[in-house]
């Protein structure tokens, strides 16, 4: 089958899901879910295919339509290098979090569903568009499922939670569209015709100052949604209120659009700003490492606690970002899929404790006994989230923390900042923090008197659902270099473009940039 066709069928399969669900009979929710599911698993098949033949050679499953010739708009669609990681994650974690919520309440409402699978497109258009005004269509488009997801199916605060995740995800993308008006100006007066094509602004000249404000409008935008310490304030009420399937989209897909833009934006486009900007970056990447552990620490609420984990664990994202070192952006990309699998993980299986047990499963303890081969799955998200060698979490954080340190080293040596030597070695302290919540976490849970009421342990369905979680977690961790060749051009390109040099103060960079001329 060609590429095109399967890129069509990615999209195409959740689509068509969105237009027959509102014709099936009424009052049956069993084909309701049923249809979800299947959109969900030919978006699965089509995105396996388009990711094992992604090589990081060149785009694939290239789909390009023009749309608004006069404004250099155009239905442009492909999987590349940075991407593909983002498309893994997304077309497997959605019918996950279908199957274990399969006897929920939500999923016995026609709404939510629609809402799941329009979530999954917005997310997919998101992470493979390759033209900027495409990608702004559907990084907003992610705001209406979404905010009614939380508004219609969340808990008490659901309104004010809706609200909060709306103003704040607006605020940033306000920005955006102001560095994409500039941007699109750039173009004209360079190229002489106005074009939001990615390739075609990556190749713009830009002062210092044009990129100085395109990279902070992007970057604060992104910062929002990963989210980045101090702009997180909308996670602990959002990520608390949201129902659990929504809470796992959110920690698992949804905050991994601001690392996207990073990588895909931020760098790129601005590799003067971004190399310079890197001592500022990575200290506040190290503040949400530290501060998410040491709350995280403080939470006795099983909910709250994978919370303010998941703000630690995208510090380190961004800390191998902008460390711009070919090891540690590696690492930022497997991170962005264990961060993404072991959180959806932890919270799905919260999930089916509350749907078993109800409000009071914060209580339940003795896992262990109760349900064994529920507790194992829970172990190896824990696990995965600690750093184990031989998981991925291990695998990411390693590279993440080593680049971090080797770029540290040669910024040391060449007399320039320590910022990023120091804040390596202070990152480390988190997977310290990191173990110490989590195992707490897996020892008030799985063990203890058996007290407790017996629950019912994973069926079929379930632990069929969290195979493809596991499977993936063991792979990155213990054949990383499978994946690695997938994303290694086009880490490689990235780093040519924006330097693996020492970082430099801001203020330096913007006079060596005033003397060149800009």
């Amino acid at each position: 089958m060609p590429d095109s066709l399967l890129m069509l069928m990615l999209f195409a399969s959740p689509l068509v899901g969105l237009a027959l669900l509102p014709i099936l009979p009424k009052n049956s929710p069993l084909s309701w879910r049923l249809l979800a599911m299947l959109a969900m698993h030919g978006s699965l098949a089509a995105g396996v295919v388009l990711f094992a033949c992604c090589n990081g050679q060149a785009a694939i499953g290239e789909v390009k339509l023009a749309w608004i010739d006069s404004l250099g708009v155009n239905l442009h669609l492909a999987v590349d290098g940075l991407n593909a990681y983002f498309l893994l994650l997304t077309v497997v974690v959605f019918p996950v979090v279908l199957a274990c919520a399969w006897s929920s309440r939500q999923v016995q409402d026609r709404l939510f569903l629609a809402l799941l699978l329009l979530l999954e497109v917005s997310l997919l258009g998101t992470f493979l568009s390759q033209n900027l005004m495409l990608f702004f269509i559907f990084w907003e488009a992610v705001l209406i499922p979404g905010s009614l997801m939380i508004l219609v199916f969340g808990g008490e605060q659901s309104r004010k939670a809706a609200t909060t995740f709306f103003l704040y995800t607006l605020g940033g993308s306000v920005l955006l569209l102001a560095a994409i008006i500039l941007l699109g100006v750039e173009s004209q007066q360079q190229t002489g015709h106005w074009s939001l094509e990615l390739a075609n602004l990556a190749g713009l000249k830009l002062s210092w100052h044009s990129q100085l404000f395109i990279f902070v409008s992007i970057a604060l935008a992104c910062a929002i949604k990963c989210p980045l310490f101090p702009f997180h304030s909308w996670l602990p009420l959002v990520y608390f209120e949201a129902p659990f399937s929504g809470t796992a989209l959110m920690a698992g897909v949804l905050s991994k659009m601001g690392v996207f833009g990073l990588l895909k934006l931020a760098l790129p486009l601005c590799p003067d700003v971004a190399r310079a900007a890197a001592p500022y970056a990575v200290s506040l990447a190290v503040a949400s490492i530290l501060y998410g552990a040491v709350l995280a620490l403080r939470q006795q609420d099983f909910k709250r606690l994978v919370a303010w984990s998941s703000l630690s664990h995208m510090g380190y994202i961004v800390l191998g970002i902008f460390a711009c070192q070919e090891s540690s952006l590696h690492g930022s990309l497997f991170q962005v899929l264990s961060h993404g699998l072991a959180v959806a993980g932890l919270f799905l299986v919260l999930s089916l404790l509350e749907q078993r047990v109800g409000e009071q499963y914060p209580r339940l303890n003795a896992l262990s006994t109760l349900a064994p081969r529920l507790a194992v799955v829970t172990m190896l998200f824990i696990l995965t989230s600690i750093a184990l060698p031989f998981t991925s979490g291990f695998t990411s954080e390693f590279l993440i923390l080593f680049g971090t340190f080797q770029q540290g080293m040669a910024a040391w040596r060449a007399g320039t900042s320590p910022v990023l030597l120091v804040c390596s070695v202070v990152a480390c302290s988190g997977m310290v923090l990191g173990a110490g919540y989590m195992l707490r976490f897996g020892r008030s849970l799985l063990f203890g008197s058996t007290e407790s009421s017996p629950i019912a342990d994973l069926n079929l369905l379930e632990m069929i659902s969290f195979a493809p979680l596991l499977v993936l977690i063991l792979w990155v961790g213990i054949y990383p270099g499978s994946l690695m060749e997938k994303t290694k051009p086009a880490i490689s390109s990235l780093t040519a473009r924006s330097g693996q040099q020492p970082p430099r103060l801001l203020l330096s960079a913007h006079v060596q940039g005033a003397s060149y001329g800009h």
